[in-house]
């Protein structure tokens, strides 16, 4: 904990912390649960949908998406599998406790090299739980040798009628713990991810390990809660265990909670109260229900194989309270645990948008890691990986569409405006498949914020006017700060995750026809909008758009092989921000902007 929290902490308590009580603080007010730095960047944001552990927007009058993108940076850092692995069972969860299935999961990896165990660890944990991982993108580069970027996203269908609240409601209420057992794995998770990888916590012992079993149960067992109207709040049992969990259900409505640690099952003897409260041991959920409501719930855990115990009562009182046997262990004020101390904003003007030179992420075939993914599982995939954007159809009625996109290329030279582009080419890939961008989730990945918080500012600043310019709001969304190595950082990197509303029926499939650039090869904000009317016309109009920042990839080469198609074209040179896609189409395109025939995609 920084010495500043500390005072703060020994301040409000009016005396000094005891030992329990730092490691909840140390948890609690960590960069990772505690949101310091970006809090009050996040409040500028334009925000839509119904936000919780994951945020929530309308697809129709019956239908919503919940969707969130997480990084699991740090714990991939020192133990690529199970730090991969449990960063996809933890988005799942957050999906699945706004009472959504989840449908699909999505990954953006900047690694130095294609890493085996990062790779391995998805593919295992999603393609065991039976959820597709069904795109995303792959950035090679000698920036990221020490710090691996790990973003997962998780989207999940929900009927309107049946969305769960992450909040308890009223006293008298209970909070129920049910999945794996708890054990010693992932103490302290939180506060590791929130320092430099040299930090005294960067050790395996911080790393969780993942069941994606108990998780496929997990799954079946709380949407069958929800289903018989049992669940009242949820919350993912994610970073700070028992401890986030509980105390964030009952701060969010303005509670508080009684805490008893001997009801939580356990898989390791002699655990002390304090880690049985701030373990992080994975495949676990908090449900808020009735007390008459409680029975039930457990029976269906017990049927689904899972561990369950009614663990916390909702009190008026807004203190937090937690008992072992019959040992007070700790007592706060709620809403001092919840809320840490937050960071001013530092304002920040953006310049000219610069000359950017070319900073080359090695061009591989992704093929090679996303084909170890099962994406056709649920056989809900309309646009299979490889082109950008993925297209999901919902079995009743219509579809989404989501990608992932960064330019830390871009980013590294001006970061206001890498992250501004990284946005609008968001767009761009979304309306390429004829989707309309309805949400961003999005995750700030950055270095330290108390060395350059003007960086931070910029990225933040950058993602509130892109927003505002292209007329898609925040959703959801994740900060991953201190990605540091000896101090050193890694390029700011903001991963947008867009989702966009499509009809699967009307989405265009790569056939033999002319290959044609469209757009300029260069970059002016004032004409980025004229592109995007000319893709939605394209698109309506039954072209296939391609739409990439480096025009075309090796990845998207082989992914034209796979449809049997062979792809010849003479790309034109292109400014490392430009405004040009790729069309294949058998006519000319008729659009207000520059078309140059360039090739042919043939049988």
């Amino acid at each position: 904990m920084k010495l500043r929290y500390l005072n703060i902490l020994k301040e409000k308590l009016g005396r000094e912390p005891t030992f329990v009580e730092l490691q909840a603080f140390s948890v609690m007010w960590s960069e990772h649960c505690g949101y310091s730095h970006t809090k009050k960047y996040i409040r500028r944001l334009p925000k839509t949908g119904f936000e919780g552990n994951a945020g929530v927007v309308n697809l129709d009058d019956y239908y919503s998406v919940a969707f969130k993108i997480e990084s699991h940076n740090h714990p991939s850092a020192i133990e690529p599998y199970n730090g991969a692995a449990t960063g996809v069972g933890g988005i799942i969860r957050d999906v699945l406790a706004m009472g959504a299935r989840p449908t699909v999961i999505f990954d953006s990896l900047h690694m130095s090299r294609i890493i085996d165990g990062i790779i391995e660890g998805i593919a295992d944990y999603g393609n065991s739980i039976g959820v597709p991982t069904v795109g995303g993108e792959l950035r090679i580069s000698p920036l990221y040798a020490h710090n691996p970027l790990v973003n997962v996203l998780a989207a999940g269908i929900v009927r309107n009628t049946m969305l769960v609240d992450s909040k308890a409601s009223k006293p008298g209420q209970v909070i129920v713990i049910f999945g794996g057992a708890t054990g010693r794995d992932g103490i302290h998770g939180a506060s590791f991810a929130s320092e430099d990888l040299t930090g005294d916590k960067a050790t395996k012992l911080s790393i969780q390990v993942g069941d994606p079993f108990a998780e496929k149960m997990l799954i079946e067992a709380f949407l069958e809660m929800v289903e018989e109207g049992l669940v009242e709040g949820a919350q993912d049992l994610g970073a700070g265990g028992v401890l986030s969990a509980t105390s964030e259900l009952v701060a969010k409505g303005n509670l508080g909670a009684i805490v008893h640690l001997d009801r939580v099952p356990l898989r390791e003897p002699d655990m002390e109260p304090w880690e049985i409260l701030i373990s992080e041991s994975q495949e676990r959920m908090a449900v808020v229900t009735s007390p008459q409501k409680a029975n039930r719930i457990l029976e269906i855990a017990r049927k689904h194989l899972l561990f369950g115990d009614v663990v916390a009562e909702v009190i008026e009182e807004p203190v937090y309270r937690v008992m072992y046997r019959d040992d007070l262990v700790m007592e706060v004020p709620v809403q001092f645990l919840a809320n840490a101390p937050e960071e001013d904003i530092v304002e920040y003007k953006p310049g000219k948008i610069p000359e950017f030179e070319r900073i080359e992420f090695n061009d591989v075939n992704a093929r090679e890691v996303f084909e170890q993914y099962d994406h056709m599982v649920g056989t809900d995939t309309v646009v299979p990986p490889g082109f950008g954007a993925a297209v999901m159809r919902i079995k009743r009625d219509g579809g989404y569409s989501l990608v992932t996109h960064s330019r830390a290329d871009l980013a590294l030279q001006d970061t206001y405006w890498g992250t501004f582009i990284a946005v609008l080419e968001s767009v761009r890939k979304t309306l390429s498949v004829g989707a309309e961008p309805i949400a961003i989730t999005n995750c700030v990945n950055y270095g330290d914020p108390d060395v350059d918080p003007v960086g931070l500012s910029a990225m933040m600043t950058a993602l509130k006017d892109a927003c505002e310019f292209s007329g898609v709001p925040v959703a959801s969304g994740n900060a991953s700060l201190y990605n540091t190595y000896r101090g050193n950082p890694i390029p700011p990197t903001l991963v947008v995750g867009m989702l966009g509303k499509v009809n699967p029926q009307k989405v265009a499939k790569p056939k033999p026809s002319k290959v044609f650039a469209v757009g300029w090869n260069d970059f002016d904000l004032e004409r980025e909008k004229e592109l995007w009317k000319a893709i939605r016309k394209l698109s309506e109009e039954g072209a296939f758009v391609l739409s990439s920042s480096r025009l075309l990839t090796k990845t998207h080469v082989e992914t034209f092989r796979e449809y049997g198609l062979k792809i010849e074209v003479k790309l034109p040179e292109v400014k490392p921000a430009h405004q040009m896609v790729l069309v294949f189409s058998e006519k000319t395109p008729v659009v207000d902007v520059p078309v140059r025939e360039i090739g042919t995609l043939s049988r």
